[in-house]
């Protein structure tokens, strides 16, 4: 064999060698970037469905804004006694009854907190059912636990009612 051809091959595996070496750990890294940017454009694309199920839970709810408001006003976020102070006032004012007293427990319980409510008003009974039925009508949700009733002989009678407020 010649040395020209001998320094061609030797030349040549040099050439091959150093490639490899030099070039061989940039593919690896080159491999490891894009095995990386799959696993980024996975975790994109996962968190993109998830915002966009969020998007549409929202845009769901949002059809029932209403429904969730009265739901808001029935049961509030807190109990707030001068508010059920001026409900009741009002509410016995305008069906006819005088209201006579008013006493508030305190509110109890874990997560739906209640309020016990001790009422005492007078009037006549159609002012009476008149009140009952706006209690029953109104946004807010009350349960009546207890209902008395005396007569004074004056043709007026005493309602005495044991009513019950909810709140978270």
């Amino acid at each position: 064999m010649s040395t020209r051809l001998i320094i061609i091959i030797v030349m040549l595996a040099v050439a091959l060698a150093t490639g490899f070496i030099l070039v061989l750990p940039k593919y690896n890294d080159f491999h490891s970037a894009v095995l990386t940017l799959k696993q980024k454009e996975a975790e994109l694309n996962s968190k993109m469905a998830y915002y966009s199920n969020i998007k549409e839970a929202w845009e769901e709810l949002e059809k029932y804004e209403d429904v969730m408001v009265k739901i808001d006003s029935a049961i509030p976020d807190y109990s707030s006694i001068p508010v059920l102070f001026n409900y009741f006032q009002k509410t016995s004012g305008e069906t006819g009854l005088v209201l006579e007293n008013l006493t508030f427990g305190e509110a109890a319980g874990d997560k739906i907190k209640e309020t016990s409510i001790q009422l005492r008003a007078t009037g006549d009974y159609s002012s009476f059912e008149n009140f009952i039925s706006a209690i029953e009508n109104s946004a807010r949700f009350f349960a009546i636990k207890n209902i008395g009733l005396s007569s004074s002989g004056k043709g007026k009678l005493s309602f005495n009612l044991e009513i019950t407020a909810y709140s978270y």
